[in-house]
């Protein structure tokens, strides 16, 4: 029986979140599957640990990024500046990283828009500039070497993997598949420890709607779902042996969180923050406004996609949830 290539977890720092997967793909060529974000703690981890095997980082050769977030492309210029390594990600992942910055202004303006419209305090929606501050500070841009489409295939550590796109979590998200021996790196696609949250952000084209988010995520989480898969690679937590039904909990999760936010509209909570605050403590709403934002939004989104509520935007702009009568 041949034995899949050695694959090396490297944790690297992360303060809101404890830390975040890195993985050390041996073989040739000697790769990284994410970075962790743009800071000197990171950096000093990554090092650290890549030198406890024996590699310092000027021999890493390329840099697989399974999404846009800071905490998974912070690092690959300064991997690439220091190593002359490729970079490689899928299309949507590569358009973020050459004008991150950019991408991440318009991103504040919209979500900003989006808490103010949906019932968010403006003195809790000044708070949050934190938020974005701090993506500013720990992402840099990244000038993509490979652009991959949905299905290309890539060597990477004695692997041949396969592109998947599976938007949801991120606009980005791409799985890297080995069709060999069943492993899928999975970024933040599917967490052991963790519900996956998903953004909302405007569609491609200029004026158009924006993302249904949770409902893109569902429908990807279950053809994951369906793939035969023997290990995930996470970006964050355990790696995950049991997909199948890990997907299910996730999926009766949400189930779950439906029912309860079609209960709260019909109790009389026609804000999204207003639901937000009784689905989680004031602290917690008042100090992750847009996280939470983000997730009852996408669960009012797949009920009034269901028809079970409708949504109302009075003349002020706000936007109101009711039953369908």
């Amino acid at each position: 029986m041949t034995l899949a290539p050695e694959v090396v977890g490297i944790p690297i720092p992360l303060e809101f979140l404890g830390s975040v997967n890195v993985w050390l793909l041996m073989g040739e060529p000697l790769t990284l599957v994410d970075t962790g974000p743009a800071n000197d703690e990171a950096l000093g981890a990554l090092e650290q640990e890549l030198a406890g095997h024996g590699i310092s980082l000027e021999d890493i050769e390329l840099v697989l990024i399974t999404h846009h977030h800071l905490d998974h492309s912070g690092l690959a210029t300064a991997i690439k500046e220091r190593s002359g390594a490729q970079i490689a990600s899928h299309r949507t992942t590569a358009q973020w990283g050459r004008r991150y910055h950019e991408h991440t202004a318009a991103e504040r303006q919209f979500t900003l828009a989006l808490m103010a419209s949906h019932g968010v305090p403006q003195n809790v929606i000044a708070d949050s500039e934190e938020f974005f501050a701090r993506i500013v500070e720990w992402s840099r841009p990244f000038e993509t070497d490979r652009v991959l489409a949905d299905g290309d295939t890539i060597r990477a550590g004695d692997r041949t993997l396969r592109t998947v796109f599976r938007p949801g979590h991120s606009t980005t998200d791409t799985l890297f598949v080995d069709d060999t021996f069943d492993d899928v790196f999975v970024g933040d696609h599917l967490l052991a420890n963790i519900t996956s949250g998903v953004e909302l952000m405007p569609t491609e084209l200029p004026g158009d709607e924006r993302r249904r988010a949770l409902m893109e995520y569902l429908g990807n989480l279950r053809k994951t779902q369906a793939m035969q898969i023997s290990t995930c690679y996470p970006g964050h937590g355990p790696t995950i042996d049991d997909h199948r039904p890990l997907i299910d909990e996730r999926i009766a999760f949400h189930s779950e969180r439906l029912d309860r936010i079609a209960e709260l509209v019909r109790s009389g909570y026609v804000t999204a923050f207003e639901i937000a605050r009784q689905l989680w403590s004031t602290e917690v709403a008042e100090t992750q406004p847009v996280l939470v934002t983000w997730e009852v939004l996408g669960h009012l989104d797949v009920l009034v996609n269901r028809g079970t509520i409708r949504e109302e935007t009075e003349s002020d702009g706000r936007r109101l949830y009711r039953v369908r009568s």
